[in-house]
């Protein structure tokens, strides 16, 4: 057998077909008129203030979620005892998750007419298959990813992983931020918009900041840094940017009004709020100066 096959494939098949067995015997267990009816639908939280029966799905998540750091560990110690490095293992445990990001990049791509409530749920459908699951899968694989033959290399230990921080966390703070929004008393008055968009921007500060210092703590760059407390713009404007070019996502009109709105809301001003949560972590190390 192969070295990819020993070090990636086999451990990573295993927590793939570890997290799905555990699904579906949770499904078996749970009845079907309790499951959530839409994968991408709204989350756990407000279908609990939906109906009553939503405490049983909360369950069901936890539960699911609770198993799969024992699969993130497993996956990370066969490919660190088949002699793999730190990024086999991490690819390894992390394997269901990744395969997940084609799907919702393929979602993300086939909406037609995209609304905000089509945003909002592809933004939790991202968050309960790919965000949540991958961080209690990488938990899991931590202890196992410090005796591997070589280190995690250098772009990975300074940029994406700290990047991931501050992009996971908006992402949850968004979710929150709409749920409260969402409620009937902010859409009846026309306050949603607000409620859901300034305690947002007011979280990114922090977001930004725990990307930069991460960075900038694994001996990344200035530029490195901000890059990675930056990551959240750089991914929205680049799957907004791709969606308008293939004709997936249309302006109303007048379309250089919104265009400008878009920009404006969506990138200058997240981008100022990251940028500024990250300025403290990004001035010249004293090594530099000196």
């Amino acid at each position: 057998m192969n070295c990819r096959t020993k070090t990636l494939w086999v451990p990573g098949l295993i927590s793939l077909t570890g997290s799905m067995a555990w699904m579906l015997i949770l499904q078996r267990t749970i009845p079907q008129s309790q499951m959530p009816s839409n994968h991408a639908g709204l989350p756990l939280m407000y279908q609990v203030l939906l109906n009553h029966a939503g405490l049983s799905l909360i369950f069901y998540q936890l539960l699911w979620l609770a198993a799969l750091p024992l699969l993130g560990a497993a996956s990370a110690r066969l490919s660190s005892r088949a002699g793999g490095d730190r990024w086999a293992g991490v690819t390894a445990a992390l394997f269901p998750s990744v395969v997940m990001i084609p799907i919702w990049m393929a979602l993300a791509t086939w909406m037609s007419h995209p609304s905000p409530r089509q945003w909002f749920n592809l933004f939790c459908g991202v968050l309960n298959w790919i965000v949540l699951p991958g961080g209690a899968l990488l938990l899991g694989a931590l202890p196992f990813l410090k005796d591997g033959n070589k280190g995690m290399n250098t772009r990975t230990r300074t940029f994406w992983l700290p990047a991931l921080v501050p992009l996971t966390a908006a992402m949850a703070c968004l979710t929150i931020s709409t749920l409260v929004g969402l409620e009937l008393r902010f859409v009846a008055r026309g306050w949603a918009t607000y409620v859901v968009y300034v305690p947002w921007l007011l979280t990114l500060p922090l977001c930004g900041s725990a990307g930069a210092y991460l960075s900038r703590r694994a001996g990344g760059g200035r530029r490195t840094g901000l890059a990675a407390a930056l990551f959240p713009v750089i991914a929205m404007t680049s799957l907004v940017g791709f969606l308008t070019v293939i004709g997936k996502f249309v302006y109303a009109k007048p379309q250089w009004v919104y265009f400008s709105m878009a920009v404006l809301f969506g990138s200058i001003l997240p981008g100022m709020a990251l940028l500024l949560g990250a300025a403290p972590f990004t001035k010249p190390s004293r090594l530099q100066e000196s």
